[in-house]
């Protein structure tokens, strides 16, 4: 147990394996922990707070208000309306990904060769399941993601930084839902693998402390 999580009692814990997603509650004070127990994971967070839920985690005001593409400990995540939603306490990466979405898969795709299979899908699956209907889970921070930008503004997906066992903790500011997957590999951004990466259950462990 790292050293912030000293004194804290885990109230909620669940391991995703490969495209499986996930709900949680959480209060403000909260420690979110999610653990890359395999290593080259990545992991999609969206939250949403308010009474009604009507704020829900923005990267655009997230990067426009920490000034900066990367995030580091002591930096904030915030809502649509600029309100911080949690802030990071412990990160042993350093590089995440907050340009990118998964992409939904149309309903008629048929071709063997599209794969059919979402990331955005799993994530907007969890969130009902949570009772957030309609919820907007297009505005994920990736987190272990490893997005790269290139000469002409091409984006590239490469290999997460992420190793076994790797972490990021989140301190929740304000309480809210929020809802995380065990990303699928993709192919180029945006996109899922034909073939989602496998592997055994469990390879992102969250917890969530009080």
């Amino acid at each position: 147990m790292t050293s912030v999580m000293v004194g804290r009692r885990a109230v909620a814990a669940r391991q995703l394996a490969s495209g499986e997603s996930a709900a949680f509650k959480v209060e403000a004070g909260h420690l979110l922990q999610i653990v890359d127990l395999q290593g080259k994971q990545v992991v999609s967070f969206v939250a949403f707070a308010g009474l009604n839920h009507e704020e829900r985690l923005s990267t655009p005001v997230t990067v426009t208000a920490n000034a900066s593409l990367v995030l580091k400990v002591g930096d904030k995540l915030y809502s649509q309306n600029a309100t911080p939603l949690f802030e990071i306490i412990e990160d042993t990466v350093g590089r995440h990904d907050l340009l990118t979405s998964s992409l939904p898969i149309a309903a008629d795709v048929s071709s063997t060769v599209k794969s059919k299979v979402s990331t955005q899908d799993s994530l907007r699956a969890a969130a009902t399941a949570e009772g957030l209907e309609n919820a907007d889970v297009t505005d994920p921070v990736n987190f272990f993601k490893h997005v790269i930008i290139k000469q002409r503004g091409e984006l590239e997906v490469k290999d997460s930084f992420s190793e076994r066992n790797d972490t990021v903790v989140l301190q929740a500011l304000a309480s809210g839902t929020v809802v995380i997957a065990n990303a699928y590999s993709e192919k180029k951004p945006g996109l899922a693998a034909s073939q989602p990466a496998g592997g055994a259950a469990g390879q992102i462990l969250v917890r969530v402390y009080r």
